[in-house]
């Protein structure tokens, strides 16, 4: 049975590979040039859209690189990294797609962190998500 399904297959592909088109597309040279260009920048500067959980707001950097260390302490695997939006510097933790997965994890720390919140971060490099 499996050999009659392999040689169905072959068959068809062969018959597909035979019978396959090209398409010639015709740009315009400027078009082009910004879709390089973009393409380019893209690739030097990737950058995603997702959420982090904001867990401290502060004028003083110390206290906010303070309050990064004390929370690396208590979860050492959520990467935790502070923004400077003047005059504020905020400290954002963890790295997630979507709200709901960001709100999961907020259940986690309302304990240690009651004012934390949810907000949506659109400069998150993608090797974040894989760590």
């Amino acid at each position: 049975m499996r050999f009659r399904a392999w040689l169905m297959m072959f068959f068809l592909v062969s018959a597909l590979g035979g019978s396959a088109q090209s398409v010639q597309v015709n740009m315009d040279p400027v078009v082009e040039k910004l879709l390089n260009n973009w393409t380019n920048q893209n690739r030097s500067n990737p950058r995603l859209e997702g959420w982090r959980i904001q867990i401290l707001s502060s004028t003083d950097r110390q206290q906010v690189e303070a309050g990064k260390t004390q929370f690396q302490s208590l979860f050492p695997d959520i990467l935790a990294t502070w923004v400077h939006e003047k005059p504020y510097y905020k400290l954002r933790v963890g790295v997630f797609r979507s709200r709901q997965e960001a709100m999961g994890f907020l259940g986690e720390l309302k304990d240690s962190y009651p004012g934390a919140y949810p907000v949506k971060d659109s400069n998150i490099h993608p090797r974040d998500f894989l760590e």
